[in-house]
């Protein structure tokens, strides 16, 4: 007897935003690859070098920003892979409740790392939560997967 997947909707519709997003990591990595070379190789005009100095943006702070958005992209990636593939699946909601504990960790320590540097502001507090709704919403869809999996077990071995 198949058991509905109560989590589905929430997997697969955050699956798909955390696909795009992953792609979008990917595409920030490349940017800021970009932008690291042309700062450590000094191609740029000595305008925009000079606003990136008051920024306090230097070559080194690009390519931290590289591994972030690599991370970032590996991550979503997968997590949203697996949620569109197995959201209909119950038997397959561990995975994907391990995979919305990655996605929470993973922002957490992004913000953690972003207080230790620049502080907490309210931009930052709202950036934070902001940043927390894809992963939380993707947590509750396996959560309820995984609710009608322990179900399903517990009214099979009655």
């Amino acid at each position: 007897m198949e058991k509905k997947a109560p989590g589905k909707g929430f997997l697969k519709v955050v699956g798909i935003l955390l696909i795009i997003g992953g792609v979008f990591g990917f595409i920030g990595a490349a940017s800021n690859a970009f932008v690291a070379s042309a700062l450590s190789s000094g191609s740029l005009d000595s305008t925009t070098t000079a606003i990136y100095e008051q920024a306090g943006l230097t070559a080194e702070t690009f390519q931290a920003g590289i591994i972030t958005s690599v991370i970032q992209g590996v991550i979503y990636l997968a997590a949203g892979i697996l949620g569109v593939a197995n959201c209909n699946k119950i038997e397959k909601a561990n995975i994907c409740f391990i995979c919305g504990i990655v996605l929470i960790a993973f922002v957490l320590v992004n913000a953690g790392i972003s207080a230790a540097t620049t502080g907490f502001t309210a931009l930052s507090i709202v950036s934070i939560l902001a940043s927390l709704i894809l992963p939380l919403l993707y947590f509750w869809g396996a959560l309820k997967n995984r609710q009608a999996m322990q179900d399903a077990q517990n009214g099979t071995s009655l």
